[in-house]
């Protein structure tokens, strides 16, 4: 791989670390700086990215477990199966595992029936160590082996529970689901009274496609709540946009109730970026020419990453590839992919006054 792609992918991985820190500790995780990110995270889909990402931390990724032990009843499994199949992440050996080390904390049907899907989809799978040092190499495991992990065709030592992860802080906007649903319980209707309280007037197929629930899910969700005569909403059907009052709800849930919370969908930029770091250290691409990796790249953001880019709200932030000929798209894509970086690991972004536009 030339140095370009190289220096690229070593920073897409220093980004990516450095943000999953980040937002872990914004949740409760112990050992990073206290952050004011000013949007709401995804436990979900932040959980199924991390197990792809973390492969390179092995420290965030037990303090990850050590934060799920703390806090896994306010995890919905149901919908984080349905985002890792409507997405196609490719973390189940991994998340597997997890949800198999969760049975021995909280014997609960929900993360036993999570760990026989996993396990089922991966099947009899190679065994692979699963952690990397920082040159890419596997890192080694002499010792005793972790046996859960094992199971999932995964190498690596015992996980130790440090017990250091707090429970999440509330007031925050970065816990605004986990808050929501330690207040009304783990369901959709924290997701869908999330964006009503988040948007000024919004579809139910527009919170369907953001929240990952079926659109009869949400229609039932918002009948129900019109009958608390707080959802406002025109009596024909046609065309029909919802409108929820937010006050005082956003004064109950957070310290400061006039800031901007940005809405970003995760699991589509999740996605996006797993296929990006496939991609790079995929051993194909990295023997193309020059000329082949910006055909690669090109196919790449057209066929599948533009429009995860679209849904998450960022779309804005890359090029077309159809202006760019030959190899120069090449730094087209990488300079458009840092600002996607950017956008979400630049901590001077936090607090926006209400409306101000997400960069």
């Amino acid at each position: 791989m030339e140095k370009r792609l190289q220096d690229f992918k070593d920073s897409c991985m220093e980004l990516f670390l450095q943000f999953l820190w980040r937002q872990w500790s914004a949740l409760g995780v112990a050992g990073y700086a206290e952050t004011q990110d000013a949007w709401v995270v995804d436990p979900e889909a932040l959980l199924i990215f991390s197990c792809t990402v973390c492969r390179h931390d092995q420290r965030l990724f037990d303090e990850i477990i050590d934060w799920l032990s703390a806090n896994e009843r306010f995890i919905n499994i149901q919908r984080l199966r349905t985002i890792m199949k409507k997405e196609n992440f490719q973390s189940d050996a991994e998340l597997g595992a997890i949800a198999e080390y969760m049975t021995l904390k909280n014997p609960t049907p929900k993360w036993k029936r999570l760990s026989e899907v996993c396990k089922k989809k991966i099947g009899d799978s190679s065994p692979q160590n699963l952690f990397f040092m920082k040159s890419g190499n596997p890192l080694p495991v002499p010792g005793v082996k972790d046996e859960i992990f094992e199971k999932y065709g995964l190498i690596r030592n015992p996980v130790q529970n440090r017990s250091l992860s707090k429970p999440f802080p509330p007031k925050a906007p970065v816990t605004l689901l986990l808050q929501l649903r330690a207040l009304i319980g783990v369901c959709a209707r924290c997701e869908v009274l999330l964006y009503l309280l988040l948007h000024d007037r919004v579809t139910i197929q527009e919170i369907a496609g953001q929240t990952y629930y079926s659109w009869r899910s949400v229609q039932d969700i918002l009948f129900e709540m019109g009958h608390s005569g707080l959802l406002t909403f025109p009596e024909a059907k046609r065309g029909r946009t919802y409108r929820f009052s937010e006050e005082p709800w956003l004064h109950i849930l957070l310290k400061n109730p006039d800031i901007k919370i940005n809405w970003i969908c995760w699991p589509p930029l999740f996605r996006a970026l797993e296929l990006i770091w496939n991609k790079l250290k995929d051993p194909v691409f990295v023997d193309l020419s020059a000329l082949g990796q910006a055909t690669e790249l090109r196919t790449l953001m057209t066929g599948q990453i533009a429009s995860k880019l679209e849904r998450a709200g960022i779309g804005s932030l890359v090029q077309s590839p159809k202006i760019y000929e030959g190899e120069e798209y090449i730094d087209v894509f990488l300079s458009n992919i840092k600002k996607v970086l950017n956008s979400i690991t630049t901590e001077s972004q936090a607090i926006k006054k209400p409306g101000s536009a997400m960069p």
